[in-house]
């Protein structure tokens, strides 16, 4: 018996219920707690695992490609997953006291994480995971994680400490990322997109790699998808994109924002229709797809798993408030906005309230939406407001990006500028929804409200 881990648990199954009782959303506070009593609950909660740990990591699409992990798996296995609670070291420890007995026991096979980018090193540490899947590197709150390089530079050192029996995924069409095989015992496996032309409209991205992490030449890219991410190879090196054995061709994407791929899962083929939108989330299903592939999951359930998913509320989601349609996508740095433009971007007479913060969960640097293309939608706009604590910021930058914006349509009050974005909506108009990520809290709240107290499920 373990006193020390008992008392862990209980402590913060306590605050866990009392959270509940004060209705506080404050998912972290247990695992913050009992950690404190114990530091090493996480490492010895993941060691009652029957098969381990999965960590998913990468500045865009974790949590999307997570819950999709996790969706697939259970199919076949017991799973446990932070699916509510937060992606750092406490979130995982609230889930896991949550999820045992005050014992300590955790009657589940697999432990699926998502973790935050600047958790990973301490994460690989207690977690020991058996397969770790790393997305994507983007400049993301530069106030708080560094450049790139500083948060490549320490995932590079905690891969080292991977054991040989580990599997490490990687995103082959990611420099930053394949160039992390060089700095690992643990087995390597890619996943990529093979098209070479992807029929979105082309946007000038914000690329945090354009020279080769070997020999700091200039790469050449025979195709490039999105920001740094494409064909790559350095014509003075033998760095080179690497080919990858889950990967998808003839992505279509539709007007209705659903997306149908061709995905090759080690020689095997299948045509696959999803709800999802956007080329950044095919490359989520691609890592879902690699992942779950070795845990004998037949290609076929995959493809219903995939074909059946909807996304965590506002990463994408469609909705109905009376009469009037919603369509919320989040944003939080230059890419994943980027390839959020590009997909509005095939849309006409859109009808758009952009809303910004700069919380601490958002980041205090706002800088990233001077890199962030909303040139993308001139022509394209039918209405357009701004909204959050640096609605002004965003007005001033959607200004000089030449989209008109005039005094009354700029808001600090996120559920009125909802309430008022919506009662100018013509018939069959959509009001397209842009928050950041505290602002998303809000926005749920605000729309529950004025659908009379509906909640919508938290997928």
């Amino acid at each position: 018996m373990d006193l020390q881990l008992n008392f862990a648990i209980l402590v913060g199954k306590l605050i866990s219920l009392f959270l509940k009782i004060s209705g506080s959303g404050a998912t972290a506070a247990p695992g913050l707690y009992a950690l404190k009593i114990d530091p090493d609950l996480v490492k010895k909660l993941a060691g009652k695992l029957k098969s381990g740990s999965i960590i998913i990591s990468g500045t865009n699409g974790k949590t999307t490609t997570a819950r999709l992990v996790s969706e697939i798996l259970s199919t076949k296995y017991r799973i446990i997953h932070n699916r509510q609670g937060s992606n750092l070291l406490r979130g995982i420890a609230s889930t896991m006291i949550l999820k045992s007995c005050i014992a300590g026991n955790l009657n589940f096979d697999l432990g699926v994480w998502e973790i935050d980018e600047a958790t990973l090193p301490e994460a690989i540490y207690n977690l020991d995971p058996k397969k770790v899947i790393l997305i994507n590197l983007f400049r993301d709150q530069l106030d708080r994680y560094g450049e790139v390089d500083t948060v490549r530079g320490n995932w590079q050192k905690s891969l080292l400490n991977l054991s040989k029996n580990t599997q490490l995924i990687l995103n082959a069409d990611d420099p930053g990322i394949s160039f992390l095989s060089k700095f690992t015992k643990a087995r390597i496996f890619y996943f990529g997109v093979n098209d070479t032309k992807i029929n979105l409209p082309t946007i000038d991205h914000v690329a945090d790699i354009k020279y080769c992490l070997n020999c700091s030449t200039k790469l050449i890219y025979k195709s490039l998808f999105s920001a740094h991410l494409g064909h790559y190879y350095c014509p003075n090196c033998n760095l080179k994109r690497p080919s990858p054995k889950v990967y998808a061709n003839n992505l279509l994407f539709r007007k209705d924002f659903s997306t149908s791929i061709k995905l090759n899962v080690n020689c095997q083929l299948s045509i696959v229709n999803c709800h999802l939108p956007g080329l950044y989330n095919v490359y989520n299903i691609l890592a879902a797809v690699a992942l779950c592939s070795f845990y004998k999951i037949d290609l076929a359930e995959m493809k219903i798993q995939i074909q059946k998913f909807s996304t965590a509320f506002g990463r994408f989601q469609q909705i109905s408030i009376g009469s009037k349609s919603v369509t919320i996508f989040l944003i939080k740095n230059p890419t994943g906005a980027n390839e959020v433009l590009r997909v509005l971007a095939t849309q006409n007479n859109l009808n758009l309230l952009i809303i910004l913060n700069d919380k601490i969960a958002d980041g205090r640097d706002v800088s990233w939406i001077w890199d962030t293309q909303w040139e993308a939608i001139i022509g394209k706009v039918k209405n357009i407001s701004v909204a959050g604590i640096r609605g002004w910021d965003m007005a001033t930058r959607l200004k000089y990006a030449g989209l008109t914006l005039s005094k009354k349509y700029v808001y600090e009050e996120i559920s009125y500028s909802i309430a008022n974005s919506l009662s100018k909506l013509d018939n069959n108009d959509t009001l397209i929804i842009l928050p950041t990520y505290t602002a998303l809290l809000d926005v749920q709240r605000s729309l529950s409200k004025l659908a009379g107290g509906k909640k919508w499920h938290e997928q």
